[in-house]
């Protein structure tokens, strides 16, 4: 009885036993993942260090090249909420493209950042944003466009920007597809992209038609399927070849069979910086 007091109850030494044997459980399967999807630094890390961000950076882009098997695929780092030091450290190991939903976000980390930075846009624009954030001269991308009506706005806008003169290059423009049916993550009708992508083709030199841009459901791997078939279509109706028109699909989640299923781009953001901090107020 002194032993067992001593000691803890059986009930008690049970527990932990069993407690223990679920770390090593969990610890192992860890060890079994591919490291691309190990999972990163938690929504209580303060600060993510540049050596994590490093960590995180080469297993996502291994894993890019081990899926790609020998095609070229674009890597945007999505620094949604990320602070500005983070992108500084992921520019100092050699990413240079970064995807950022908010216009007001995307700005003032541009105006801090090297102008060496390649900008993507890939959250909603609302019409009244469009010309400040075409004024940034290294955003390269629109990735969310949804109707005629912005992308003529987006051309004005690049046009008065001198995109496309001068040796400027165009702004590139993709059009975000609905694949899942999911009308909270925006994007037009299959049906509807190629009326669009033909009306951008005759917007001028301001802009380029650059492809097709999804955000399925959560483990739906069908809408990489039904991204390219929209594409198929998209490329007949232009008369081009589908390999022109890229296909951005795939993020932290899923950007390996995206890869596998013809994606040009992935958008990859917690499994390089970690966890998402909480946007801030104001």
């Amino acid at each position: 009885m002194k032993l067992l007091s001593r000691r803890g109850s059986p009930h008690a030494m049970a527990r932990w036993a069993l407690a223990l044997l679920c770390f090593i459980v969990f610890r192992d399967s860890l060890k079994r993942l591919p490291v691309c999807l190990v999972p990163g630094a938690s929504a209580s890390d303060a600060s993510i260090s540049s050596e994590t961000i490093g960590e995180g950076l080469r297993k996502v882009q291994s894993c890019v090249a081990e899926a790609a098997g020998g095609r070229d695929v674009r890597l945007v780092a999505v620094s949604k909420f990320q602070p500005a030091e983070a992108v500084q450290a992921a520019l100092d190991l050699g990413q240079v493209d970064f995807g950022e939903n908010y216009v007001q976000e995307l700005l003032d980390k541009a105006s801090v950042l090297p102008s060496s930075t390649r900008w993507h846009f890939i959250g909603r624009l609302q019409s009244n944003k469009v010309k400040k954030l075409v004024s940034l001269p290294n955003l390269v991308a629109i990735e969310t466009v949804d109707s005629s009506s912005l992308a003529a706005r987006i051309a004005s806008a690049a046009e008065a920007a001198g995109r496309g003169e001068g040796g400027i290059d165009p702004l590139n423009l993709l059009i975000q597809v609905d694949t899942s049916g999911e009308q909270t993550k925006g994007g037009v009708q299959p049906h509807e992209a190629s009326e669009i992508a033909s009306h951008i083709a005759a917007c001028g030199s301001s802009v380029r038609f650059a492809g097709l841009m999804t955000i399925g459901a959560p483990g739906d791997m069908g809408a990489f399927d039904r991204l390219r078939s929209v594409r198929g279509a998209v490329a007949t109706a232009l008369g081009v070849p589908d390999q022109e028109l890229g296909l951005s699909m795939g993020m932290s989640g899923d950007f390996q069979e995206a890869i596998r299923k013809g994606a040009t781009s992935v958008r990859v953001g917690s499994r390089i910086f970690g966890a998402r901090p909480p946007r801030r107020a104001g």
